[in-house]
């Protein structure tokens, strides 16, 4: 009667190796070549019932241990590691036969572990990128929003794709047309994100390597990152004009420049915030700080005066759909379209005026400091506008509010734009935009 764990030769799958049995040393495996016209050949040992050493048509040699699976009735193998002498993860001949004995005895649980791996390692980029969103980012980072919108806009091309399986080309291509499409920016942006999921990612997977490397950013001179771009005069005009027709996001862009506040706190300021003129702005988790409260000039009362037409929740600059998503993101109802919207205000304004250099709406805040510093506003005070700490012994000791100086502060900044979207004359620049979107 046949032993079940040895199965008749009928039952072998030899998967077209050719079956050479030889009493492998370490000298005679380094020695082991693919003969002519061979694509792929396999060597057992006599020494120890199962080992296989398979050499491909690369030249690189595999060890194997065959197997009867009784739930295929066939045999089967698995791999134990690679013969590469002078490499880090090198398997000698002993630890090959050592490892076939350990696969022998505990086979049921180690198959089980290399399948819930294998299944780890099927996740596709839209699973693992979720899991890492709501693990770090989600309800954890102020700028959380911006980075989920970062993220699923790289699902249309990965979303099914294995994690594991994303190369260092795919990457270098999901950053060309992102710089094509939307500036070496946005895809330093987009690689910097990819490289800390990545990175947590690797610390869970003991096999997984994250594919990107040094070189891979678009914008490589430290001086290109350096952050100096303000609007001039001309292209505040030319950003007013397109503006209009803009509905909620060309309201919001303006309301930038008029309060020197960032993005994220613009577009989520709430109605419950307002307290007739004086905004007071909220404070996230683990945030550096931010302005508190401000007393808004009048330009940019009349800009929430006028969204008070497009309401449809309690932002003051409200998406422009409704949602029903339930994650942790506490911002899902707000204005957050800006690539959509930024991308239309670039072609309007460049109708108005030709050939203008790239800008950020962060460039905004900027812009607004410098204009301060243009209106004679203290130095002291205009930081203190923006939100930023002050350093020293005044920034430790002096615990004034100075909402009065802030409030003037912005008063001056408001008139001086005025007066900029004035200077040419019979040309009349809109103040607020019209809300149709």
């Amino acid at each position: 009667m046949l032993d079940p764990q040895s199965p008749s030769p009928a039952k072998r799958d030899r998967s077209g190796e050719a079956d050479r049995h030889r009493l492998f040393t370490e000298i005679s495996i380094a020695k082991l070549r693919l003969r002519p016209g061979e694509k792929q050949v396999a060597f057992r040992d006599k020494k120890k019932q199962g080992l296989i050493l398979r050499i491909n048509g690369t030249g690189r040699k595999s060890w194997l241990v065959s197997f009867y699976d009784k739930s295929r009735g066939t045999m089967r193998t698995e791999k134990l590691g690679e013969f590469r002498p002078g490499s880090s993860d090198h398997v000698s001949l002993k630890a090959a036969r050592d490892a076939a004995d350990n696969f022998r005895a505990n086979r049921t649980t180690i198959l089980a572990e290399r399948t819930k791996n294998a299944a780890a390692r099927s996740d596709t980029f839209e699973v693992a990128a979720e899991r890492y969103l709501k693990r770090y980012v989600d309800g954890k980072r102020r700028s959380g929003p911006q980075i989920r919108k970062m993220v699923e806009k790289i699902y249309p091309v990965w979303g099914k794709k294995p994690f594991e399986s994303i190369k260092r080309s795919d990457v270098s291509s999901l950053l060309d047309d992102i710089e094509e499409t939307r500036g070496p920016r946005a895809a330093d942006v987009t690689l910097a994100t990819l490289r800390r999921m990545m990175s947590k990612y690797a610390v869970g997977h003991d096999d997984y390597s994250s594919p990107i490397r040094e070189g891979m950013a678009r914008i490589e001179s430290p001086s290109e990152r350096a952050r100096d771009r303000i609007l001039s005069d001309e292209e505040i005009r030319a950003l007013f004009r397109a503006c209009e027709g803009q509905g909620v996001f060309g309201n919001l862009a303006k309301m930038l420049l008029l309060t020197a506040q960032r993005r994220i706190k613009v577009a989520t300021m709430s109605w419950d915030d307002l307290s007739g003129d004086v905004w007071t702005i909220a404070t996230e988790e683990r945030e550096k700080g931010n302005a508190a409260r401000l007393k808004l000039p009048k330009l940019a009362i009349a800009i929430i005066e006028a969204q008070l037409e497009t309401r449809t929740n309690n932002y003051v600059f409200p998406a422009s759909f409704k949602t029903k998503r339930t994650d942790p993101t506490r911002h899902h109802g707000s204005f957050s379209a800006f690539g959509d919207g930024k991308a239309a205000l670039d072609k309007a304004m460049a109708d108005i005026m030709p050939n203008i250099p790239h800008w950020t709406l962060h460039d905004l805040r900027r812009t607004a400091r410098s204009l301060m510093s243009r209106a004679k506003v203290r130095p002291d005070i205009a930081e203190r506008v923006l939100g930023h700490a002050i350093p020293g012994v005044q920034g430790v000791y002096d615990r004034h509010a100075y909402d009065l100086e802030r409030a003037q502060a912005l008063t001056t900044l408001a008139a001086l734009i005025g007066r900029i979207l004035e200077a040419k004359a019979g040309n009349v620049v809109p103040l607020i935009c019209t809300t149709r979107s």
